[in-house]
């Protein structure tokens, strides 16, 4: 539960204030993937290098993942990677809308030139009863450079170090539509996430402006990822994320909320993840389900992520299309 220069998602960031250890810099608290995000979340999705400020936490948050801990959902320890995904409760928007969130980021979004990312400050958030919204009132929002030629973005996948190409068709009738650096949704917010914070706010009550944005310098991940995305003639959407991580252990800690459904499957052989996720903040549908898997390929640990926001795509055509990739 999103991708990489920058990122979506959808992942968890590593936050002096959430109570990280600035000092493991090797440590990564990925969220929203999925859902992150989602894994972060992701990504997107964010990713954050340790030390990161509070500012960070917020995506993973709104995207239907925090810090809470409560119900576990699945744990795995796969080559470099530990991952736990817990069920969580308390993270419903009481004072704004998730439409409205919507609204104002891609109103952002669309004032962005290409490769630049912004952070979007909301008043609102902080009145939530929830501290995490209180405490992070802020999303990243990017403008994302996209490759629609299918062989271009072949040759820059392969950078990945994938034992194959991908496909260009999965589940029978879905077609590559672009692939793009980082993670479906979100962006990567850097170490000036605190003082733009305290910019934001003070712009805020000086304007009387309950939003309020800036542009930010771009923040590179310590996590390669690519995302592709197939679509029907219907437009339904299916996510390939590919997440290459270094040698270094990497620890992944994810609070989705208390309505996810979770189911073990198998993809290729290999233990996979499924979720599904009904209070996904940035599709229109609330809904962001996903198939998730990890190898150890050679030296290198690899996370795969096989997602959708459309509400036509069932969990069984989330399977189709990630036995077609063959990873």
């Amino acid at each position: 539960m999103f991708i990489e220069d920058k990122l979506k998602k959808e992942y968890k960031w590593a936050a002096n204030e959430l109570g990280s250890d600035p000092a493991l810099d090797n440590r990564i608290l990925f969220a929203a993937r999925k859902e992150l995000a989602g894994r972060a979340h992701k990504k997107k999705g964010l990713f954050l290098r340790p030390k990161l400020t509070h500012v960070a936490a917020s995506f993973v948050l709104l995207t239907g993942f925090g810090f809470a801990t409560h119900s576990l959902l699945y744990k795995e320890n796969t080559g470099s990677v530990q991952i736990e995904v817990q069920a969580a409760k308390g993270f419903e928007l009481t004072q704004i809308a998730p439409e409205e969130i919507r609204r104002e980021l891609a109103s952002v979004e669309n004032k962005l030139t290409t490769g630049e990312t912004a952070i979007v400050y909301f008043a609102e958030l902080e009145k939530e009863k929830h501290p995490l919204f209180q405490q992070n009132p802020v999303i990243g929002v990017e403008k994302p450079e996209v490759v629609a030629d299918w062989k271009q973005w072949d040759e820059i996948s392969q950078k990945a170090s994938l034992s194959h190409s991908l496909p260009k068709q999965v589940a029978d009738d879905f077609t590559f539509r672009e692939g793009k650096l980082g993670t479906p949704y979100g962006a990567m917010i850097g170490q000036g996430g605190e003082t733009w914070l305290h910019e934001l706010q003070q712009e805020s009550k000086a304007t009387g402006k309950s939003v309020v944005w800036k542009v930010v310098p771009n923040t590179a991940s310590p996590i390669n990822t690519y995302t592709t995305l197939y679509q029907n003639e219907q437009k339904a959407n299916i996510y390939f994320t590919v997440e290459v991580l270094s040698k270094d252990q990497v620890d992944i800690q994810v609070s989705t909320p208390e309505t996810t459904q979770y189911e073990p499957v198998e993809v290729n052989g290999k233990k996979a993840h499924y979720t599904s996720n009904d209070q996904f903040l940035f599709s229109d549908s609330g809904q962001y389900k996903e198939l998730s898997w990890i190898s150890k390929e050679g030296e290198q640990t690899i996370m795969y992520h096989v997602a959708t926001d459309s509400l036509a795509v069932s969990k069984e055509m989330l399977k189709q299309a990630a036995e077609a990739t063959q990873f």
